[in-house]
């Protein structure tokens, strides 16, 4: 009885002393909270243009704004396809896009986008050239593609320039998404 006595009073003086001296502040570094930054679609953000529009408009059933709706099971069709289509996404704030997203149509893979290239600009009129794409294939409907690259601009416009569809004289793109990415991550 002596000896459980003795080990109750030891061992509750040793949580008295953990408590006084174990439980001292801790020195953390100085940090803000929140500072941590992720990759996010910011395509929401920006007004789309193009400079070829579907013969419906850009609300119709296969409009340009189809595009950007964040549905697959829609697209953007132009017939005739013509090699200066461009798709240009512009912010009012600039955003550091270094990876961007494709989403093949629904149907005819001759269709697709095969040569493209994605540029930067700080005013709508000088081009920087960030990603350029060649003999691409989607070996699905309604695929999705990822593509990265490094980019340390924040740039107000993005544009899109399909410069070879796969066979054929018609485009079809379900969807195209920008994602920006800050430096540390790319």
């Amino acid at each position: 009885m002596n000896l459980l006595k003795i080990t109750r009073s030891t061992f509750g003086l040793c949580i008295a002393l953990v408590l006084l001296f174990g439980c001292g502040k801790e020195e953390y570094p100085s940090v803000e909270l929140f500072t941590w930054k992720a990759k996010v679609d910011v395509t929401a953000k920006a007004a789309l243009s193009v400079n070829i529009e579907s013969s419906g408009g850009s609300a119709g059933a296969e409009g340009s704004a189809k595009v950007v709706d964040n549905d697959p099971a829609t697209k953007f069709l132009i017939n005739p396809y013509q090699s200066s289509l461009y798709l240009q996404l512009s912010f009012a704030a600039p955003q550091q896009v270094a990876s961007y997203t494709l989403t093949s149509g629904n149907d005819a893979p001759g269709r697709d986008p095969k040569n493209w290239k994605l540029s930067g600009s700080l005013d709508g009129t000088n081009w920087v050239d960030l990603d350029t794409r060649n003999d691409e294939t989607f070996s699905g409907r309604n695929m999705l593609k990822t593509y990265s690259f490094k980019n340390k601009v924040l740039y107000k416009h993005y544009r899109l320039s399909i410069t070879a569809i796969g066979s054929g004289s018609l485009f079809q793109l379900s969807e195209w998404r920008v994602i920006e990415v800050p430096e540390e991550q790319q």
